[in-house]
């Protein structure tokens, strides 16, 4: 993944939440998992508690290389995030697969 895209994600995860698509925070996310059809973004630097849940539920999971807690954090509004999810069926979800593919 090149640095433009790399920005250009976590942009896409800032519009997103202002949108009032995005969840962020293990809590909210983890209350959202159990009616699936979520695409979750983790940090690179995520605790292990954290990604074996979010690996072990039946939703889409991307552990973003290049994605801090910081970075995540700061690209959505919040001091530091561990994971975001969006809904499958959003248009965001789309866009940000060909931006971290």
């Amino acid at each position: 993944m090149n640095p433009n895209s790399e920005t250009k994600a976590l942009s896409l995860l800032g519009m997103a939440r202002r949108a009032g698509a995005l969840m962020v925070g293990q809590d909210r996310v983890f209350a959202a998992m159990r009616d699936g059809g979520l695409f979750i973004v983790a940090s690179a630097d995520c605790s292990q508690s954290v990604l074996r849940k979010a690996l072990s539920s039946n939703c889409e999971t991307l552990v973003a290389p290049n994605f801090s807690r910081e970075s995540l954090g700061t690209a959505v509004g919040v001091m530091n995030a561990q994971i975001v999810a969006l809904p499958v069926g959003s248009g965001f979800v789309k866009k940000l697969k060909e931006l971290l593919k």
